[in-house]
């Protein structure tokens, strides 16, 4: 038996993986990874103490514990465990990337295909080169259909995650300007995300595409294996009905079929989200009401695009995460929505290396243009830029203490930034 196998039988009697040696291990096999400022083989022994059935480590000083794997690299093993479950059980996988809208997509996939299979999806947003393994990790036997996000900040990366999961259908929610510093512009981007792509032709999997991206229809060009959506033609089509604050859409099968569908989503960029979750239900013959029912029920938690109605305003809640793309998009459906007395709060954006000035005053400049009430912005990347037109804050704290004193009332107010600016702390204060 190979070592690998090895550990996958006791992986298949343990009650789990873990990474992290501060939680419950009790009876798990315990990954003893390591990062800038830790080993995790310095816990083993403690690890084992407490209960976990075995561990993994790559310090040959713990050779000879019992219950414990010596390996070569304990990250390295890790994907490969992941990778081996995954085909010791079978099942198919949609593989879900994009620069915006991916965990919405999963979510919203996940929900309308869990009417009719058992299904595991990545939780949160387990989307790197340990949460997509731990994902896999995280599925047994009972698993019909898989749902595993992918995310990226360097080319190379959805390549690596596409061999560990190898998924058999596919599908990128669109590609946009984000972690430019690491992808180094937006070819870059393409490049990166147009990895799964590459995978789906060479390995004969399947393809669901937004008709109406023409990014990702070039991206594609040269693969025929596909299902596609979009706004007026496809497997599956729909437009917006109503987008105030929560989007309703009405949907179509074919020309004479037609259904329509309110969401508790905001944002018209939602909808190519929703028509690609209807699609997948389609397409692996999930019945059209429990589609619907799926969609309808769906909330968003986490700060994304979460409607909030405080005793003195209407806050659209969305700072889970921003970049160049994605900020645009926001602030134009903003523009949109039938309400009273705009305001717009913007945090920063991140990794954009070198186009952070270019990135962040053409964000302030659109902001500008479209007339909101009051445009305020919060972090250093604001403050050598110009920001007249706007009332620019160096960080949370000021701006709070300003609201304290002069608090907004009767306002609709969309909040977007990066996760990093913390701009949930705002809440409390509007």
């Amino acid at each position: 038996m190979s070592q690998i196998a090895a550990i996958h039988k006791a992986f298949l009697s343990s009650k789990g993986v873990s990474t992290d040696s501060r939680s419950n291990n009790k009876d798990v096999i315990f990954f003893a990874l390591k990062g800038a400022n830790f080993d995790g083989n310095k816990y083993v022994k403690d690890v084992l103490d407490k209960g976990a059935a075995y561990a993994v480590a790559d310090d040959t000083t713990l050779t000879g514990l019992k219950n414990v794997f010596i390996v070569d690299d304990v990250l390295s093993c890790l994907q490969e465990l992941a990778l081996y479950h995954r085909r010791y059980l079978g099942i198919p996988i949609i593989a879900i990337t994009g620069t915006n809208g991916k965990t919405t997509t999963k979510e919203l996939v996940a929900a309308v295909t869990s009417q009719k299979f058992k299904i595991k999806a990545t939780a949160g947003n387990y989307n790197n080169h340990i949460g997509v393994p731990l994902t896999l990790l995280s599925m047994d036997t009972s698993i019909e259909l898989g749902i595993v996000e992918m995310g990226a900040n360097h080319i190379g990366e959805i390549e690596l995650l596409c061999k560990i999961a190898e998924p058999d259908y596919g599908m990128i929610t669109n590609v946009g300007k984000a972690h430019l510093e690491g992808f180094g512009s937006f070819e870059g981007v393409k490049t990166a995300k147009g990895e799964l792509y590459k995978y789906l032709k060479n390995n004969n999997g399947r393809l669901f595409i937004n008709h109406d991206n023409q990014h990702l229809m070039q991206m594609a060009a040269d693969i025929d294996n596909r299902v596609e959506f979009g706004k007026d033609c496809g497997f599956v089509y729909g437009q917006i009905t109503k987008n105030n604050p929560f989007i309703a859409i009405k949907w179509h099968q074919e020309a004479d079929n037609s259904f329509s569908l309110q969401t508790q989503l905001i944002g018209a960029y939602n909808l190519e989200n929703i028509l690609s979750a209807i699609c997948i239900g389609q397409f692996f013959e999930v019945n059209i009401e429990d589609i619907n029912a799926a969609i309808e029920n769906y909330t968003p938690t986490n700060n994304r695009s979460q409607f909030i109605k405080s005793e003195n305003n209407q806050i659209i809640m969305d700072a889970y995460n921003a970049n160049p793309s994605s900020m645009q998009v926001a602030l134009q459906n903003f523009s949109e929505i039938d309400a009273q007395n705009k305001v717009v709060i913007l945090g920063s954006m991140k990794e954009l290396g070198d186009n952070c000035n270019k990135e962040h005053q053409k964000l302030l400049d659109t902001a500008n243009s479209l007339s909101f009430e009051r445009v305020i912005i919060i972090g250093s990347e604001f403050k050598d830029l110009n920001t007249s037109g706007a009332d620019f804050y160096l960080n949370n704290d000021i701006l709070i203490k300003e609201m304290e004193a002069k608090p907004l009332i009767s306002k609709s107010i969309l909040i977007k930034g990066s996760r990093s600016n913390k701009l949930e702390e705002l809440l409390p204060h509007l």
